[in-house]
Formats: structure tokens, C-alpha cells, sequence
């Protein structure tokens, strides 16, 4: 029991020894820190006031420049007025050297270097200049010297010039006064000679008026000779293309005398017609190629228009579509077809298909004019009758191309 109670007490001095230590040890290092604090402050203190320091003289400093610009410190110039001045110094510099880039300047003694290379600059240019004028006054008092003995030279020349201006107001005084004496003369001259031809010139005029009459009077017959000698080519004055030299009524056929030889073509419509007397036509009917020989063609009879005077041998054929020396050209002479079954674009492809080509004007070469609606008053039709172009009907062409 003693010996237990022995060791508790042990045991209780032991922790409290242990406690112990740790308190000396934990006020040990509170008591370092405090004095590391206060060193660290003490350090920051002095440099806190090494900055106060620095701060006072930097602003004795900039009182001091602000004195020396300005005279005295209470008519100092703000710091933002002052960059401005700076940087107006910049472009002024500038433009005393002659560029338009403004210069940049970061303090006082910048400007005061560059600005003592300007002064420089300006100087040396300030140099040249009166250099220059030096030179151009040189220039001038000799052209001034020059031009004042040039002046004496002019002075006699004008003198001289005055001289002859005399003498020739002189002369053209005469002159004018012999002019006035020679119109007066021709005037008299040209009333004598009116006088004596006014006969003469009622007479011509008589005769020209006499003349133009007659003149006007022979136009006037010619013009209505020319409308009695142009008339209308139709296509019943067309000469034929051939003749038919036989025919079959019971195969329907018959033969024509055009064969390769003279160009001739499968599908071709002729119309058939003979001669009475007078010279007059008479058309008995149309025939279609059938087939081409060297020497003829064979041909069926499409129509008979009177059955007791049939196509028979003799008769003589002839189309638009047919020219045996070249390609028939046809004009249309109108604004619109009337027909009621084709327009004219299908008559351009018929007649195209049937080997005829279409032109937009009449020229000497031109076959056929086809009239259509509205014609009469067409440039085409008018220059057809003037050259002697055959005029087509619209129901003429369409006895052609509607097979």
C-alpha cells in the first residue's frame, strides 16, 4: 500500500516536471518572437522614415525646378498643365525641323537637349538662308543694272519707232484719201453700169422664170411616166420553169421536161397553166415531184381544177421555190400573216424546208416579196415595184407550201 502510494507520488512529479519544461519552453519562444517582432518593427520604422526622408528631399527637389522654371514656387504649374507642355514641345520641335511626326519627350532635360540641337539646326538653316538672299541681291542689282541700260536702248528704239509711226500715218492718210477718190469713182462706175444692164437682167429674169415653168412641167410628166412604167411584177408575169411533156390520167402521173440537170427536186409544187390568146394564163391545176432523171422528172398530178380541160402534154410549170440557175431569196414586205393557219414564222420554215432562203431587205437579187397584211405601206414592197421583184400573194405562197 506505502510502496503504491510511493509511486503515484513519483508519477505526479514526473508530469509536473514535464509540464513544467514545456512552460519554460512555450514562454521561451513567445518571449523570442516578441523580440523578433520588435526588431522586424524597429527595421520598418527606419525604413519607413528613410522613405519620409527621401520623399522630403525629392519634394525640396521638385520645388526647387518648379522655382527655377516658373521664378517662384507658389506660381508653379500643375504636373498634368506641364506634361501638356511637354508634349506641345515635342510637335513645335517638330515642325522647326521641318517633319510632320511630333517628337515624344519623357523630361525637361530631354527637351533641353533636343531643343539646343534645334537652335543649332535653325541657326545653320537661318545661315543658309541669308546666304541665299545674299545671293538672290546680287542677282537683282545686276539684273537692275542690267535692265536700266536695256531701258536707254528701248528709249531710242521707241524714239525711232515714233519716227517711222509718223511717216506712216503720213502715208495712210493719202493712202485713205486716193481710196475715197477710187470708191467714189467705182461707185459711179457700178450706177452707169446698173443703168445700162437693168434690160438685160429684167430680160434674163423673164427668160429663167419662163424656163423654170417648163422645167417644172417636163418633172411633172416624167414622174407620171415613171408610175405608168412601174407597176406590180405579180407572179402570173413570171416566166415558166418548164413543160410537162406526158401525161398518164389513168396512173395519175405525168413527166416534166427539168431533170439533176437543171437543179430539180423531190417534193417541189408547180402549178400547171397554159396560154390563150392574148397572152393570157390560165392555170389547170398543181403537180408534185415525185422521183428526178438526168433529163426529166416524174411528177403526180395533186389537182385538176377542170376535168374537161385536164393537164396534159404542152402545158407549162412554174413555183416560187424553183430557179434553175440558183436558190430563190424571198422577203416578206407586211407586219402579220392572215391566213389563219400559219404565221409568219411557219411560212419562213415552209419556205426554208421547200429550199428558198428568207432576207430582211430587197435588193437586186431579191425573187420573191411576199405581201402580207399591212404591205401597201411598207419600204419592201415600194423598192419591189421599183426594181421589178415579183410580188407573192399570201394565197399564191400558200398553194406551195400547203402540201
Amino acid at each position: 500500500m506505502a510502496r503504491n502510494q510511493g509511486g503515484a507520488q513519483l508519477s505526479f512529479l514526473i508530469v509536473s516536471l514535464v509540464f513544467i519544461l514545456v512552460l519554460l519552453f512555450v514562454v521561451f519562444q513567445t518571449m523570442s518572437d516578441h523580440e523578433n517582432t520588435k526588431v522586424a518593427l524597429s527595421s520598418q520604422k527606419n525604413e519607413v522614415e528613410s522613405k519620409k526622408n527621401k520623399i522630403s528631399e525629392l519634394t525640396t527637389k521638385i520645388n526647387q525646378l518648379r522655382v527655377l522654371i516658373h521664378g517662384s514656387d507658389e506660381d508653379a504649374v500643375p504636373v498634368s498643365e506641364f506634361e501638356t507642355m511637354i508634349e506641345k514641345a515635342g510637335s513645335d520641335i517638330a515642325t522647326a525641323r521641318g517633319t510632320s511626326s511630333s517628337r515624344e519627350y519623357g523630361s525637361m532635360a530631354d527637351i533641353y537637349s533636343d531643343s539646343i540641337d534645334t537652335i543649332r539646326f535653325l541657326h545653320n538653316e537661318l545661315q543658309s538662308q541669308r546666304s541665299a538672299a545674299e545671293a538672290k541681291d546680287n542677282e537683282y542689282q545686276e539684273v537692275v543694272s542690267s535692265k536700266s541700260n536695256l531701258g536707254s536702248q528701248l528709249n531710242e528704239e521707241i524714239d525711232t519707232l515714233r519716227s517711222s509711226s509718223n511717216d506712216l500715218q503720213v502715208q495712210l492718210e493719202q493712202s485713205r484719201t486716193r481710196s475715197r477718190e477710187d470708191n467714189n469713182n467705182l461707185r459711179e462706175e457700178v450706177e452707169r453700169l446698173e443703168q445700162d444692164h437693168s434690160a438685160v437682167v429684167y430680160k434674163l429674169q423673164r427668160d429663167l422664170s419662163i424656163s423654170q415653168n417648163l422645167l417644172q412641167r417636163s418633172n411633172d410628166r416624167i414622174d407620171e411616166l415613171k408610175r405608168e412604167i412601174v407597176r406590180e411584177q405579180t407572179f402570173a408575169m413570171v416566166e415558166p420553169d418548164g413543160e410537162v411533156i406526158r401525161v398518164s390520167e389513168e396512173l395519175g402521173k405525168a413527166w416534166i421536161s427539168s431533170g439533176t440537170r437543171d437543179r430539180m427536186r423531190r417534193g417541189l409544187v408547180f402549178d400547171v397553166f397554159t396560154y390563150q390568146k392574148g397572152g393570157k394564163r390560165i392555170s389547170k391545176g398543181k403537180i408534185e415531184v415525185l422521183s428526178v432523171e438526168e433529163n426529166f422528172s416524174e411528177v403526180a398530178i395533186v389537182e385538176n381544177l377542170d376535168r374537161f380541160n385536164p393537164i396534159s402534154a404542152g402545158d407549162m410549170i412554174t413555183s416560187p421555190f424553183y430557179d434553175s440557175n440558183n436558190i430563190p431569196s424571198f422577203v416578206f414586205a407586211g407586219s402579220s400573216a392572215t391566213n389563219g393557219r400559219y404565221s409568219m414564222e411557219d411560212m419562213t420554215r415552209k419556205i426554208q424546208l421547200f429550199g428558198g432562203t428568207i432576207s430582211d431587205t430587197v435588193a437586186l437579187d431579191t425573187d420573191f416579196v411576199v405581201a402580207v397584211k399591212g404591205y401597201e405601206d411598207t419600204p419592201e414592197y415600194n423598192l419591189a415595184r421599183d426594181l421589178g421583184v415579183t410580188i407573192l400573194r399570201e394565197k399564191e405562197l400558200l398553194e406551195f407550201i400547203d402540201f
